[in-house]
C-alpha cells in the first residue's frame, strides 16, 4: 500500500527556529515557532489564538521574510502559504555554535574500593 500523496507543491522541510509574526506595518508583533518550511509556504506554532488572517513572517536567523496568508488552524498551529517570494536580507544576528572543550581533568572520579 503505498503512503498517502502530499498535495503541496513544495518539499517541505523541518524546523525548529523562532520567528515573528508582524502586522498592521509591523506595528504588531507575536512570537512564534517555525516547525516547518518550504519554498511556498509553512507550518508555524503560536502562543495566541489572535494571529490575522495575513501577516508578514520574519526569521531572523535566516534573514528570511514573508507575507503570509493563513491557510488552515488547529490550535496553536497554523498553515500559512506565502503570497509572494520571501524576501532573503542579510540577518539581524548570527547563531554561533561551538564545541565544548574538554577539561584538563577528569570531572568525575571513581570511588575507591573499601
Amino acid at each position: 500500500m503505498k503512503p498517502p500523496r502530499d498535495p503541496r507543491s513544495a518539499p517541505r522541510r523541518k524546523q525548529l527556529k523562532s520567528g515573528i509574526i508582524a502586522f498592521h506595518e509591523r506595528h504588531s508583533t507575536l512570537p512564534c515557532l517555525v516547525r516547518e518550511i518550504s519554498d511556498t509556504g509553512a507550518r508555524l506554532e503560536v502562543e495566541q489564538a489572535h494571529v490575522p488572517d495575513s501577516f508578514e513572517l520574519i526569521i531572523e536567523l535566516d534573514g528570511l521574510e514573508a507575507a503570509c496568508e493563513v491557510m488552515w488552524r488547529r490550535g496553536q498551529r497554523l498553515g500559512v502559504r506565502f503570497t509572494a517570494s520571501p524576501r532573503i536580507r542579510p540577518p539581524r544576528r548570527v547563531q554561533v555554535v561551538r564545541p565544548t572543550l574538554a577539561p584538563d581533568k577528569p570531572t568525575l572520579r571513581k570511588k575507591p574500593v573499601v
